[in-house]
């Protein structure tokens, strides 16, 4: 999980729809206006924003395998109502394992076992998980080792004035070490070690193979973009650091 950015706007076609249903509007009420296409545009304005990849477990969004994931539920009985149509509340997010498909990344049995993100956090609200927006951008609060577990980095948890049990509780919460995650992650740290491991002697090209693996290429990221940080370790904090910092 890194940080991801907010919304600078409100989007257009949600604008449109609450201006229009002023005292009806819901968030079924907009999934189903002007036949989805203002549904769909706010799926690729967070999509766009979070550089095409899930706010919680970092696997890239696809056509079928995305949904908005609102940070504070609709079935929360304050705030839910609220909020649900409230622009800030919201981040993209894959179906968290739900999406029948032969992709063993994506859904795994048990389905109950392998259901992470949004699917596994339910009614909890902000206060009691991470915010993945609230993240400090440098340095990461969690680590990925190289069989592909995620776990808080304590240092850096304590450097940053985080709680590393809050950090953990999250992690557990949203379920992140599911299997089939953990086994996308470890793949992910074997073939950056297939492809980068025999630079280490050679400082000019390490730095240039951990730019284009931590960089957008096309305003995307690739999958599982913490395993890449952590496999590059305190070179990667220093090209994620390099101005103009917009952060990714």
């Amino acid at each position: 999980m890194k940080r991801i950015r907010r919304l600078a706007a409100q989007p257009p076609g949600l604008q449109d729809y609450l201006e229009v249903e002023t005292q009806r509007a819901s968030w079924g009420g907009f999934g189903s206006h002007d036949g989805g296409r203002s549904h769909r545009g706010l799926i690729r304005a967070l999509t766009d924003r979070q550089h095409g990849l899930c706010g919680y477990c970092e696997i890239s969004l696809t056509e079928r395998d995305h949904q908005v994931e609102h940070v504070v539920p609709r079935s929360h009985p304050v705030q839910g109502a609220s909020r649900a149509l409230d622009y800030r509340n919201l981040i993209a997010c894959c179906k968290g394992g739900t999406w029948r498909t032969d992709d063993a990344s994506r859904y795994r049995k048990p389905v109950r076992k392998n259901r992470s993100c949004g699917e596994a956090k339910g009614n909890l609200v902000p206060k009691e998980l991470m915010d993945p927006r609230e993240l400090p951008a440098l340095p990461s609060l969690v680590r990925v080792l190289d069989d592909g577990r995620i776990e808080a980095d304590m240092a850096a948890c304590t450097s940053a004035g985080v709680s590393a049990g809050h950090v953990n509780r999250t992690i557990e919460v949203l379920n992140l070490n599911a299997r089939r995650l953990r086994i996308a992650r470890e793949r992910r740290w074997s073939a950056l070690n297939e492809a980068w491991g025999e630079l280490w002697g050679d400082s000019e090209l390490r730095y240039k193979a951990a730019r284009s693996e931590l960089l957008p290429v096309g305003g995307r990221l690739p999958a599982f973009f913490t395993t890449a940080r952590c496999f590059f370790g305190p070179l990667a904090e220093r090209v994620l650091d390099e101005p103009p910092q917009a952060w990714i």
